[in-house]
């Protein structure tokens, strides 16, 4: 199963910045120290590995890990620890354990689209429905390039893709893209970060049109073969030999593998699909590191890779911003170009210090622990990195910035609700974002009396409690007792956006209007179910009480008609409300679509329901009835309009399954 573009916007942004922030927190204060670095040779770090990581591992219930480290064109230590498989005790081998590399693979995408730039095929700011033989529909009077492409700056909305039912055959790329509707355009091109997995599958396409190969095949024969990448492939299902050394991926440890993806589609998914081997990934590093060149072989031109790796987006408030298919993820003064990626319990990062000659690869094999003892689960690879930068190439000493005097007021103008700009607009899992982030994630910022802010959702390593910030310039904020910088996006003296150093410029966070925001809805639509809860248990009870005491409601017939519809309707919504949670509670894979039709048919309903309430409060308030049942027939009304607001709001209410 995949990991969904939209989920992990939604539920795993607050995990990202915990894992970023525990890494470039741990350990430091606001003034970087400097320190003697010992020497980074493969006797120093294979002890230090050694010492750390299958404790870490153990702490975090993570089955197994491999790392690799090149330096100066060459491979200076590849580690395995645990296992690829706990329950045969197959343990994991860096030249031959098989792994899944989730958006790594991109990094080939990007790769393959620069080697047809450099030969002429391809412009990188051309219309990409010139290269394509399906159409994106225009929008915003801008076209999408491929530089918006590579950047994530082509303003796709976010969409969960679906698994293929178990035991049916695999669509090929083509088949995928042709069949499946393009996403709505939420943003202009060129102008907010918002990572889209759609995007990448899009490059994968045009290599393939324009090569005349498919894409995983040209990949094949213009990247890992010239690196010498034996067990590396995008090809789904898998080779024979390479089903022989892939590793399991976990929950964790004590929850077990998840199952076999062989069935996932499309074949050779650009996005994510990327299987290898730490030795391979190594290989894949050099390359990129020395400008194209491994050996004897080079997949780019020198001056293609320096534009490749040369910073190419940074809208604001994105501080560190995105070359050409990497994201800037600079640590202690180095710039750093990378990509980390996810899927189905792998968990890698690879992160290339560009002007030192160094490169590091870490992949795990389980999610790992959410609330871990040591770094809350798959955030291990990105504290270890981080740790390796702490030991090898410190931080330099730096001033310790003042804060400004304008720190309270605009603390009190940055304070609010905020959502990700990688977001499913338009369809029901915006429901979801919207609940999970009011209930679970609480992504926003608070404003404290001293004119320090704070974000609920990232999470001190060393404390547990959410990270301060103070203002150190204008609407720019220091991470109290860490080193990362928060900056803010101000349009016409309000805060539109923020996003914060450790964060990747795959999104930035966007002030929420107020009547969208969960502040609003959430309670709203928690005190109309109440309401209806409460008309639902009132209604038997009432007919109970009345008989007891021989007590008879003076209503007309139309009236009672009227509330007996009512109260059949007050049903129906709860019925609505409830014939949502399998579907929502599973992110809506194809075995729930069903039950997704199901409640969007009941929410048609509900609306036919709305009337007949209204229709029920308008004859109740004109009757002789007493006037609590006046009153509860309009509570009732009202609580219904709530739910039929929040769902024609957030699309429960639609046809649409394109998620």
């Amino acid at each position: 199963m995949r990991i969904s573009s939209a989920f992990f916007a939604v539920t795993c942004v607050a995990m990202i910045a915990q894992a970023a922030l525990a890494a470039d927190g741990s350990g430091t204060s606001e003034q970087a120290q400097t320190v003697q670095a010992p020497t980074l040779t493969a006797g120093d770090l294979d002890i230090w590995l050694d010492g750390f990581l299958p404790y870490a591992l153990q702490q975090d219930d993570i089955a197994g890990a491999v790392v690799v480290v090149v330096k100066d064109g060459k491979v200076l230590t590849e580690r395995g620890y645990g296992y690829a498989n706990v329950s045969t005790r197959v343990a994991m081998i860096p030249r031959e354990t098989i792994v899944g590399v989730g958006s790594v693979s991109k990094t080939f995408v990007w790769t393959a689209v620069m080697q047809l730039v450099q030969a002429g095929k391809l412009n990188l700011d051309q219309d990409i429905n010139g290269y394509l033989d399906f159409k994106v529909p225009p929008a915003f009077g801008r076209p999408i390039t491929l530089r918006n492409l590579m950047t994530h700056s082509a303003g796709f909305n976010a969409r969960t893709f679906r698994d293929a039912p178990a035991g049916t055959k695999p669509r090929d790329l083509e088949e995928y893209l042709k069949g499946t509707p393009v996403p709505a355009r939420i943003y202009p091109p060129g102008t907010v970060s918002a990572y889209s997995n759609y995007g990448a599958m899009l490059a994968g396409y045009i290599v393939q049109k324009v090569s005349g190969e498919p894409f995983a095949g040209y990949v094949q024969r213009h990247i890992l073969e010239p690196l010498h990448m034996a067990h590396s492939t995008f090809m789904r299902p898998l080779p024979a030999a390479s089903k022989k050394h892939l590793s399991l991926s976990y929950t964790t440890v004590t929850e077990g593998p998840y199952p076999s993806e062989d069935q996932e589609e499309p074949i050779g998914d650009p996005s994510g699909h990327l299987t290898s081997t730490a030795d391979d990934m190594a290989h894949f590093m050099i390359a990129q590191l020395q400008n194209g060149q491994y050996g004897a072989a080079s997949i780019l031109e020198p001056q293609t890779a320096i534009l490749m790796h040369t910073l190419a987006f940074r809208p604001p408030p994105i501080v560190k911003g995105m070359t050409l298919g990497f994201f800037r993820m600079d640590r202690n003064g180095h710039v750093i170009i990378g990509h980390p990626g996810d899927i189905a319990g792998f968990h890698a990062d690879m992160e290339l210090l560009i002007n030192d000659g160094v490169g590091i690869f870490v992949a795990l094999n389980s999610d790992g622990t959410p609330g871990g003892a040591l770094f809350a689960g798959n955030s291990l690879r990105f504290a270890l990195v981080q740790m390796f930068m702490d030991r090898y190439f410190p931080a330099v000493a730096g001033p310790m910035e003042p804060t400004v005097s304008t720190a309270k007021r605009d603390s009190k103008l940055a304070a609010g609700e905020y959502w990700v700009s990688q977001k499913s607009s338009g369809t029901f899992v915006e429901a979801l974002e919207l609940l999970a982030n009011y209930f679970q994630i609480h992504l926003g910022i608070t404003a404290h009396s001293d004119g320090t802010i704070s974000t609920p959702s990232f999470m001190s390593f060393q404390t547990g409690h959410p990270e301060i910030w103070r203002e150190v310039g204008r609407f720019m904020w220091r991470q109290v007792g860490g080193r990362d910088r928060m900056q803010m996006l101000v349009e016409d003296g309000q805060v539109k956006a923020f996003a914060t150093s450790d964060i990747l410029a795959a999104f930035d966070f966007q002030r929420v209007p107020f009547i969208w925001s969960g502040e609003l809805n959430v309670p709203l639509l928690l005190s109309a179910m109440l309401v209806l809860i409460a008309g639902a248990i009132a209604w038997p009870l009432a007919y109970v009480v009345r008989r007891h005491y021989c007590v008879a409601l003076k209503l007309s017939s139309q009236e009672r008609r009227a509330r007996l519809f009512t109260n059949l309707c007050v049903l129906l919504v709860l019925v609505y409300g409830l014939s949502w949670l399998p579907a929502l509670s599973t992110m809506a894979t194809v075995d729930e679509e069903g039950w997704i039709r199901l409640a969007q048919g009941l929410g048609v309903l509900c609306i036919g329901g709305l009337c007949m309430a209204v229709w029920h409060a308008w004859t109740a308030v004109r009757g002789e009835g007493p006037w609590w049942s006046k009153a509860s027939s309009v509570l009732l009304a009202l609580a219904m309009a709530e739910v039929v607001w929040f769902s024609v709001a957030f699309h429960l209410i639609s046809w649409n399954l394109s998620y």
